[in-house]
């Protein structure tokens, strides 16, 4: 009977250094007088190196090697605050993330001819969700303040080189007091150029815009319809474009100057609008400058010019617009302006360049900035007299942190058509996430 024969045993490479450390051991003659310490320090080294030996011959079993990165730097990779994001595995082309804002205000005001009614509300309660994958990103955002749940920025993005394309609901390219985010606005209530007064509430827009960021601006062109998540569906559509260039910028100091046309043409079911700006502040008097056609009939064709800039801690912004509108009765042409200016102690307001538009201040730092900012503005009719609106606005801002800020501002606005003067006291309380 043949007995089978056993595989020939063999040696790791890596085992052969420590044996022929063993045998050295062995046949030196300093063994014998070395110390009961060294020996078992010696006998410890062994334990290690066969440790190291076995985990190493592990991994070779298991098909991996040195060069592979360990699974604890390709997990998903979080970062909490402010908001939660996740980026995937691997490269992280994959993200997702949570964020919002909370701004809670509170208005006294002065009453003159107009009753009006003080109080407090949620102004915004946004909760959104962004992310992307495969080249794609994505934003929703949910405004939950007031009686119903709408939505604002709903869309899909792709770059395209230095370009951003956008499909789905956002601001259209128009007027940089309209495109600053509520979060980093300098005042709490936008000026009578943007969608407070000369767009009557059509802040948010359905359609596709894209977006170009050059070396020193930026040029948005966007198509849309005249609807928002909130209204009816119609067959009214707009364009809107925007150019924008910042020939000096710099860690401390801007200039900026900007120019934009917008054209809105009315269809089937399309509302009617108004122009009716809040001279005295949040919640406070409106004056009727006027009323424009339904349907069809409605127009407007609207144009900006920007001039924007800061020099250290000075920043300051204007913009001044022409607008022509159909109505009932006819046409109307209305001319609007602001001037803004700030100073903010210690710092420095942000800007992005590729947006043109100010932002957050670029370092809070631990002791928080403030802020004090004055705006004064004017609408009126151009084809007719005794219809126009003025209002000026005082601020003071404190940033507690890069998330937390907390806004004082006192309001003074003049009706002409009325002689109203109401003066408002309004506080906000923000935190973004």
């Amino acid at each position: 009977m043949l007995r089978q024969r056993r595989p020939a045993r063999t040696f790791s490479p890596l085992r052969q250094p420590v044996l022929a450390l063993c045998l050295a051991l062995a046949a030196s003659p300093v063994l014998a007088a070395t110390s009961e310490a060294e020996l078992a320090e010696l006998r410890a080294t062994l334990a290690a190196l066969q440790a190291r030996i076995a985990v190493l011959e592990a991994q070779a079993a298991a098909g991996t090697t040195r060069a592979e990165t360990p699974k604890a730097e390709i997990a998903p990779q979080l970062d909490a605050g402010p908001g939660l994001d996740i980026a995937a595995a691997g490269d992280g082309a994959a993200h997702f993330g949570i964020g919002g804002r909370i701004h809670y205000e509170i208005y006294a005001f002065d009453r003159d001819l107009r009753p009006v009614t003080g109080g407090s509300e949620f102004r915004r309660a946004r909760v959104q969700v962004e992310g992307g994958a495969a080249g794609w990103t994505y934003r929703l955002q949910a405004e939950l303040s007031g009686r119903n749940t709408d939505l604002r920025d709903v869309y899909l993005q792709r770059a395209l080189g230095d370009s951003l394309l956008t499909i789905g609901q956002f601001k259209p390219f128009r007027s940089m007091e309209e495109l600053t985010s509520s979060n980093d606005a300098a005042l709490m209530e936008r000026s009578f150029n943007s969608s407070a007064g000369l767009f009557a509430d059509r802040q948010w827009q359905q359609g596709v815009g894209l977006l170009h960021a050059h070396g020193s601006g930026s040029l948005g062109v966007s198509v849309f319809n005249l609807r928002e998540d909130n209204t009816a569906r119609n067959e009214g559509w707009g364009s809107a474009a925007r150019a924008t260039w910042a020939p000096h910028l710099d860690a401390r100091d801007l200039l900026h100057l900007g120019a934009w046309w917008s054209h809105e043409q009315g269809g089937r079911d399309t509302p009617a609008s108004a122009i009716k700006p809040a001279y005295g502040g949040r919640r406070g008097p409106e004056a009727l400058l006027f009323e424009g056609a339904a349907g069809s009939g409605f127009m407007q064709r609207s144009g900006g010019l920007e001039l924007a800039g800061r020099r250290g801690s000075l920043h300051w912004q204007g913009e001044w617009t022409r607008t022509t509108l159909a109505g009932v009765a006819g046409e109307a042409r209305i001319e609007g302006r602001y001037l803004e200016a700030g100073w903010l102690f210690g710092g420095v307001r942000g800007y992005d360049r590729g947006e043109g538009v100010f932002a957050a201040p670029a370092d809070v730092g631990p002791g928080g900035l403030w802020e004090l900012v004055a705006r004064g503005e004017q609408m009126h009719r151009l084809d007719r007299t005794g219809f126009a609106v003025r209002r000026w606005v005082l601020g003071l801002n404190w940033y507690a942190s890069e998330e937390v800020r907390f806004m004082l501002n006192l309001t003074r606005g003049q009706d002409d058509a009325s002689g109203d003067e109401p003066r408002q006291l309004a506080l906000r309380a923000q935190y973004v996430f």
